[in-house]
């Protein structure tokens, strides 16, 4: 037989920790935003698209996200997309079909799971031409963007003289 003051302190034990990862897991996921949130408007199909793979339990995120919305307005008319993978929830197919509809079916797989980082492809191609991280200042992350740009527009008009 179970003694009263026994099943009262195991109760107690189990409550604090699972209330406590319940709390954390809830704050996580409520105070993000979505670095693709920011406003942006292109008409038209992008010759690079930034591809974002995040989570709400990624460190590296909580960095690069903000600092990319900050820098998403300045690309509004350019040909470039922005999207975002995100991982919170593992590794679901709607994250694949996603990839695959942005042009990103071979890429996808290399970096399935992974977060912290934004991959700028060639939309035309899939190449990818460059990444940005957490080592990225907001004006470094506008320099890279444009030159990958710049870069993609110039294979493209090289392709169609």
């Amino acid at each position: 037989m179970v003694k009263p003051m026994a099943a009262t302190k195991r109760l107690k034990d189990f409550l604090l920790p699972a209330i406590l990862v319940i709390g954390v897991a809830a704050f996580a996921i409520a105070g993000r935003t979505s670095a693709t949130d920011a406003e942006y408007t292109y008409e038209g199909e992008p010759e690079v698209v930034a591809a974002t793979f995040s989570s709400a339990w990624c460190s590296a995120c909580k960095v690069l996200e903000p600092r990319l919305a900050k820098v998403i307005p300045d690309f509004a008319g350019k040909p470039v997309k922005f999207v975002e993978l995100d991982f919170t929830f593992g590794q679901r197919a709607e994250i694949k079909e996603l990839a695959e509809r942005e042009g990103l079916g071979d890429v996808y797989p290399r970096f399935e799971g992974a977060t912290g980082f934004t991959l700028l492809v060639d939309a035309e191609t899939g190449e990818i031409i460059d990444m940005l991280t957490v080592e990225h200042s907001k004006e470094a992350m506008r320099t890279v963007i444009a030159q990958t740009i710049a870069l993609a527009s110039r294979a493209e008009t090289s392709k169609n003289p």
